[in-house]
């Protein structure tokens, strides 16, 4: 079985720098992350490993949600070339599926792979609440709570915001039901000729 995760040992920083491969697909981050955590170091010297474990789940929920579009494709048998991630938003480059209901399939997958993540993160901090480690709840709050309101906000009905592909399941669900329902149109009679 070929490995889930497969990290890049000697990237070189460039544009885009492929950091690792998601189930044989290579992912990216944009230079701009590296620039962006370098100055979140800088500005909090008394904790660096608080802001690094925050950059960690930051950068996280974007590949979270990217790796469930991922998946929804493969699972839709659509070829996958890359992700890609950029400081607010990731994107998943994959061939695009012949039927509505795939491509919503596919948009829906981000929402629910960060909600995997997300729910039982808040069911455990309503349960027990938070704990006596600064970083425990950092990771707790960002992968829960946070990003949880991220995926809600994905999921408005605009573009370029999976919502204005996602919302089109339950159209395209109900005409692919309505058309499965009609009967088949009667088959043509021929007359032979003589």
């Amino acid at each position: 079985m070929a490995k889930v995760f497969k990290f890049n040992r000697h990237p070189r920083i460039s544009y885009l720098t492929q950091i690792m491969q998601v189930k044989g697909v290579d992912v990216y981050v944009h230079w701009s992350i590296f620039f962006i955590a370098a100055i979140f170091l800088l500005g909090a010297l008394q904790k660096p490993f608080l802001v690094l474990v925050g950059m960690a789940c930051w950068v996280g929920i974007i590949l979270i949600h990217e790796c469930g579009h991922l998946v929804a494709a493969q699972r839709k048998r659509c070829h996958v070339f890359e992700i890609e991630i950029y400081p607010i938003v990731g994107i998943t480059r994959y061939e695009l599926p012949w039927s509505r209901v795939d491509r919503a399939f596919i948009a829906w997958g981000g929402v629910v792979a960060q909600a995997l993540v997300a729910i039982p993160c808040v069911v455990y901090l309503q349960m027990f609440g938070y704990s006596r480690f600064e970083i425990v709840n950092e990771v707790l709050v960002l992968l829960g709570f946070f990003s949880l309101m991220i995926a809600a906000f994905n999921l408005l009905p605009m573009g370029p915001l999976d919502g204005a592909t996602a919302w089109d399941l339950f159209p395209a669900l109900y005409a692919r039901m309505r058309d499965r329902r009609k009967p088949p149109p009667p088959a043509p009679r021929y007359r032979s000729s003589r």
